[in-house]
């Protein structure tokens, strides 16, 4: 009878109680716990859904459980045990030796940032820990082919997984206890977006317009807790390149200068854009051209990143409209974005977009030769990068701002730090 029962079983699509890491990967799981057979197998974390109904957990579930109360004013969302498979101390190792060093090009040598204070925030709130093992193991799995990163890249939809789920019940209650760990997997989810795709798209636009709206989604985590969050010790190293008072001194620093290159763009708008499109891309255009100049003066040991990403932090609703609906100035405008990151020392997870955004953006241009010579001065840049010969910001030696005058409350929403 046994037999025949376990039989039957078997002939069921899905497990109504079966664990979180079998429900992500549309698997059948046997329900034993702490630990289903699935999860031994390999070698992961086994997770538990919340009872529902009244109904209690198996006693036997403790040691696997990691949901949060479904109920009260605010979820806390940290758990004290959160097991580390082998697999998972691998990746925790990767990341503390090698993995964090390739994040930003200024932290190898001058921060333990991302190496020590960002896991031991990840020890108090786990699922910023499962936002940063899905990191390391796409960064690990990008050194390998295709056929041999296959592992890693389960490992990596498991705990990004895991990430998302309390972040995601986070956003619906919002506490300040979890404002700093939300704001570094905001960050964190950034990054893992851009550096999952270890293949060109056949839309390469579209996925960096979903990238970029990612950003923008920062605000929302920002929003609430700002305050929290300037003040946070651990969060000011990321917000030193594009606090509002750091980009007060690089617009000091900048300016009266001029990127021709991107200014001659705003003769497109005129050619092909009625008046509301026009303005959209002309603001674009515009405040593209303030983070060409800013970067120039952005010092050998800072990052440059957050400033050039603040580009799509300032974008418009409509720009983003007219990108993802492909209009060819929007695209064009994008692409001088996309080369003045070419022109940034080089970092894992964005070194490959250059290449295709021109690509496919030449791809779409292929109609229109006229369109096509917009595109001059990107090919030059992102070929020579291809080439190696990457052109680094500028040392400037007298710009040593203190740490502490760096945070300060936004005016409004546009001046938002973007993410170190």
């Amino acid at each position: 009878m046994s037999e025949q029962r376990v039989a039957k079983r078997k002939t069921h699509t899905k497990s109504r109680r079966g664990c979180l890491p079998c429900k992500q990967r549309h698997t059948k799981c046997n329900e034993a716990r702490p630990r289903c057979a699935n999860c031994i197998r390999l070698d992961i974390t086994c997770t538990w859904p919340e009872a529902t109904n009244g109904s209690s957990p198996n006693p036997s579930s403790g040691e696997g459980h990691a949901s949060p109360a479904s109920h009260g004013p605010a979820p806390d969302l940290s758990i004290s045990n959160f097991d580390l498979s082998i697999p998972d101390m691998r990746l925790l190792h990767h990341w503390t030796s090698r993995g964090y060093k390739a994040l930003h090009p200024s932290l190898t040598n001058r921060s333990d940032l991302w190496r020590n204070a960002m896991i031991e925030l990840g020890f108090e709130h786990p699922f910023l820990l499962h936002g940063i093992l899905a990191l390391s193991a796409i960064h690990k799995g990008s050194f390998l082919l295709q056929a041999q990163r296959q592992d890693l890249l389960q490992q990596a939809d498991l705990h990004i997984s895991l990430a998302l789920d309390p972040f995601r019940r986070h956003l619906e209650t919002p506490n300040d206890q979890a404002a700093v760990p939300m704001f570094v997997l905001s960050s964190v989810l950034l990054t893992y977006n851009f550096g999952s795709v270890q293949e060109r798209p056949e839309d390469s636009i579209s996925s960096l317009h979903h990238c970029l709206m990612l950003l923008n989604g920062i605000k929302v985590v920002i929003g609430p807790h700002w305050g929290k969050i300037k003040d946070s010790p651990v969060l000011a190293q990321m917000f030193e390149t594009s606090s509002p008072d750091a980009i007060q001194l690089l617009n000091t620093l900048s300016r009266g200068e001029k990127r021709h290159e991107i200014l001659r763009l705003t003769e497109l708008t005129e050619l092909m854009l009625d008046t509301h499109d026009k303005t959209a891309c002309a603001e674009a255009i515009e405040d593209l051209h303030a983070v060409a100049i800013r970067v120039r003066h952005v010092r050998i040991d800072r990052d440059e990143y957050p400033i050039i990403l603040y580009w799509a932090v300032s974008l418009t609703s409509r720009f983003y409209e007219l990108l993802v609906a492909h209009n060819p100035v929007a695209c064009i405008i994008t692409v001088h974005f996309i080369a003045l990151i070419a022109q940034c020392r080089p970092v894992w997870w964005l070194e490959k977009w250059p290449r295709w955004l021109l690509a496919h953006t030449e791809q779409l241009l292929g109609a229109t030769p006229d369109l096509l010579e917009w595109l001059h001065w990107p090919r030059e840049v992102i070929g020579s990068a291809s080439a190696q010969v990457i052109a680094t910001p500028t040392p400037m030696s007298s710009w040593s701002p203190p740490v502490a005058s760096l945070v300060q409350t936004p005016r409004n929403e546009a001046n938002m730090s973007s993410p170190g």
